[in-house]
C-alpha cells in the first residue's frame, strides 16, 4: 500500500460517546436554524469587519434608547447580539471540528480506495489461476465500466 495518510481505530463505545456529546450539544441549542440557500443568500450578512459597528449600534440603544422607534425591538435586539457573542466562539469550535472530521473521512475514503485498487489489481492478476475471482471480477468491474453519453444535441444558429 503506497499511501497511508492514517492509520486509527475508535472503539464502538467511543463512538458512541462521541455520538451522545454531539446529541447533547445538539439538545443545548435548541434554537438553531437550518436555513435553505436561497435564505442565505437573502439574509444580510454581519462579518467579522461588522464587529464594531455592531458593539457602537449596543452602546446606543442603551444610551440613547430615546432616539429610537417606537416599534424598534430593543430587547429582541439586545438578546440577538448577546447570542451572537456567545455564539461565535462555538461557531469556530464546531467549524473546527467538522472541517477536520471532513478531512479524516476523506483520507480515510482515500485510503481504502488506494488499497481496493491494489485489491482490485491482483484480482485482475489472478483470476486465471485462482477458482471463484472470475465473478468477483465481474462485480467489481462494473465500478469502471464507462457509460455511454447521449450525443449532445446539435445546436442551430
Amino acid at each position: 500500500m503506497d499511501q497511508n495518510l492514517i492509520s486509527a481505530e475508535i472503539s464502538p463505545a467511543d463512538a458512541l460517546a462521541v455520538e451522545q456529546l454531539l446529541a447533547q450539544a445538539r439538545e443545548k441549542l435548541p434554537f438553531l436554524l437550518t436555513l435553505s440557500p436561497e435564505q442565505r443568500q437573502n439574509l444580510t450578512k454581519a462579518g467579522n469587519a461588522y464587529k464594531s459597528f455592531l458593539d457602537k449600534a449596543v452602546q446606543v440603544v442603551n444610551q440613547y434608547p430615546q432616539i429610537l422607534s417606537n416599534l424598534f425591538d430593543k430587547e429582541e435586539f439586545l438578546r440577538d447580539y448577546a447570542l451572537a457573542v456567545v455564539i461565535t466562539p462555538l461557531v469556530s469550535s464546531a467549524s473546527s471540528l467538522a472541517q477536520a472530521l471532513e478531512d479524516t473521512h476523506l483520507a480515510l475514503r482515500s485510503d481504502s480506495m488506494m488499497a481496493a485498487l491494489e485489491v482490485y489489481n491482483s484480482v485482475q492478476t489472478s483470476v486465471a489461476k485462482v477458482p471463484g475471482l472470475r465473478s468477483i471480477l465481474d462485480e467489481m468491474q462494473v465500478f469502471f465500466a464507462k457509460k455511454r453519453q447521449a450525443p449532445k444535441p446539435e445546436v442551430k444558429q
